[in-house]
């Protein structure tokens, strides 16, 4: 199954009654297209003289992965333990340090789960979406060599077109038109946010790309024979 808004709202006051006696708000839930995580707990911390305090809390789980219906109920418990330690103002190590595994132990032991450490997800999960979707790719290289890729919302791409061009060491950049499913696994940015890879990882997933260009309000094709080479800037 894929998680919608109703089967995690339903999820969190379930465990919140079951698990937390129902002693953390509800934050705010947000599905996202995230291939680098299926959940994570965001929120603001205000420090003062008199000491920290925590709030905005935002559940957010990646819709882009199937998955059993309990590893999405472990997913969720798990972004509570971590809401649990921040609402409370309870100090830990780290993000997983002793207090998160010592309740992620108790949790899993009293109520049989399977809540682990992380909710990152691996290269075989995010090579197993093998979707055909079209990518508007800025292609960035910085004045040290590297280079990155933005798979750009199509809504965004005429306010960002300019925008990466002022990213900060970029020395040339190229726009492509790609519908490798290896894209897939990067969400699409509605902001000047780059993915650091490499030549050697892009240039496989380049083969059939379109060099694009910009006519006003338009995007055209520059070029479909270009090679994987002439695709990077």
């Amino acid at each position: 199954m894929t998680p919608d808004l109703t089967f995690v709202t339903e999820t969190f006051r379930k465990f919140n009654l079951l698990i937390f006696s129902t002693g953390l708000p509800l934050p705010k839930i947000c599905l996202t297209h995230a291939r680098t995580f299926r959940g994570k707990l965001v929120y603001r911390r205000r420090i003062s003289p008199l000491g920290s305090t925590t709030s905005d809390f935002e559940l957010r789980i990646s819709a882009d992965y199937d998955a059993p219906e309990e590893d999405w109920e472990d997913v969720v418990i798990h972004e509570m333990i971590h809401l649990y330690i921040a609402f409370n103002g309870i100090k830990d190590s780290s993000s997983h340090g002793p207090v998160f595994r010592k309740m992620m132990n108790d949790i899993n032991l009293k109520h049989g789960r399977n809540i682990t450490v992380s909710t990152r997800t691996t290269k075989e999960q995010q090579d197993s979406d093998k979707r055909v979707r079209g990518h508007f790719l800025c292609i960035v290289k910085f004045s040290d060599g590297r280079l990155a890729v933005a798979p750009v919302a199509k809504s965004r791409v005429f306010q960002l077109w300019n925008e990466f061009e002022k990213f900060p060491n970029a020395v040339a950049l190229k726009w492509v038109g790609s519908t490798d499913p290896w894209f897939n696994r990067f969400p699409r940015v509605i902001k000047t946010k780059l993915y650091l890879t490499s030549a050697t990882e892009l240039l496989p997933h380049l083969k059939g790309g379109l060099l694009l260009g910009r006519d006003g309000n338009t995007v055209r094709v520059v070029s479909q024979r270009c090679s994987p080479d002439e695709l990077l800037p």
